[in-house]
């Protein structure tokens, strides 16, 4: 049951209200928390459950600013926790409810980033402080975030933008996490062309009004191209100028981390001040290159910049077994190396693709195998199986 509360808080100076959802396995948790919740600005949803029920039911729907979790009765606890803390966006506040007075479990739980742990029998004062310990949004502590990962190429021309497209809906539709694509080029940037979706405006007004952006802002400005994946891009007129604040871009992709799992970042090759700001603070960098000599150079050229900033950069061959490629020889010795990945060519299956506003994943399977090797090193996760991969890209495409 939901109800509204209307009296003040200092959540009501959000420019959205915020939603707080209680899964709570006992009669006498449910009332303690409603009355706890009576000085609470936002929504409330309870919901007769626990930990195992609100991680089937937030992949499938957005997740509230607030959520209460009973993790009693469960075996594993911190394991369940896990489990929600993969479907969940990164900026939810998760509070656990238990019933023990346990500090070796308080302690793995805020290892874990739970904000707070309370046992049953609950007392309405202590789950009050618990929640609106919370509430205030200036005290919208960081949080856990989502993983910033740039794609940018060698040289123009290489499929960076391909790369981009299907990693993101690989990630957002197989992985089945929830995925931000934004391209930067804000002038010919193909990232929504290829998703068969409109470009807008609200990635040049976020750069140059970024006091602006909030969530009713993002809400506006991304575009959905799958259940759980958006889109932030654009297409202004080559005459105009667009001023690409480095402060402002840094401020969006922070606002991006705390609702999505992962932020991929298509950047052009043209390396502005604010590109580079991305590449640097990127927690996983894939360099994109092709076989020719000119691209292997600049690849050794970028890796110098940017290998030394501590965070990890893969180079991915793209195209590979493409007309005029370099020996395999002679092109690791140019790279100063093997790729930490290979995509292997495959025009045709592609150009179709970019032709019906389809994604390649989708219908070329050693292209989707490339793929499924890149979101393992983003993940850190085994690939899914091939046959599920097939389901899963199948229901998107029917949903589309």
């Amino acid at each position: 049951m939901e109800t509204t509360m209307s009296k003040a808080d200092p959540a009501a100076s959000m420019s959205r209200p915020l939603r707080l959802y209680a899964y709570l396995g006992d009669a006498a948790s449910d009332a303690a928390v409603r009355r706890a919740a009576e000085d609470w600005a936002g929504s409330v949803e309870v919901r007769r459950g626990d930990v195992r029920t609100a991680t089937r039911d937030l992949q499938k729907e957005r997740s509230p600013d607030v959520l209460l979790v009973d993790i009693g009765g469960i075996e594993l606890p911190v394991s369940a926790l896990e489990n929600l803390a993969a479907v969940c966006e990164p900026n939810v506040r998760v509070i656990a409810i238990g019933e023990a007075n346990d500090i070796g479990l308080y302690r793995q739980l805020k290892q874990l980033g739970v904000a707070e742990y309370l046992f049953k029998p609950l007392k309405a004062d202590l789950v009050a402080a618990a929640i609106m310990g919370e509430a205030a949004p200036a005290a919208a502590a960081p949080g856990r975030r989502g993983n910033l990962i740039a794609v940018f190429g060698a040289r123009g021309g290489v499929g960076t933008t391909t790369l981009a497209v299907n990693l993101a809906s690989y990630l957002a539709d197989v992985e089945r996490r929830r995925v931000a694509l934004v391209d930067l080029d804000v002038h010919a940037g193909t990232a929504a062309f290829l998703l068969n979706l409109p470009p807008g405006r609200g990635l040049r007004e976020a750069l140059e009004s970024p006091e602006r952006v909030d969530e009713v802002f993002l809400s506006r400005a991304l575009h959905a191209a799958s259940e759980r994946l958006d889109v932030l891009a654009c297409e202004e007129p080559m005459s105009e100028r667009v001023e690409t604040r480095t402060d402002a871009l840094l401020g969006l992709i922070e606002k991006l981390q705390r609702r999505y799992h992962y932020v991929v970042v298509d950047v052009p090759r043209a390396l502005a001040p604010s590109g580079r700001a991305v590449i640097d603070r990127a927690g996983l960098r894939l360099l994109v290159c092709d076989g020719s000599l000119a691209a292997a150079r600049d690849v050794v050229r970028l890796r110098a910049a940017f290998d030394g900033i501590g965070h990890k950069t893969l180079t991915v061959l793209n195209r590979k077994g493409a007309p005029g490629e370099l020996a395999a020889a002679d092109l690791r010795k140019a790279l100063g190396g093997v790729p930490d990945h290979a995509v292997a060519w495959q025009p045709k299956p592609l150009a179709q693709a970019a032709a019906l506003g389809r994604i390649a994943v989708q219908d070329c399977r050693a292209f989707r195998a490339s793929v499924a090797g890149l979101a393992q090193a983003v993940t850190g996760r085994a690939a899914t199986r091939p046959g599920l991969v097939r389901r899963l890209l199948g229901r998107r495409g029917a949903a589309a």
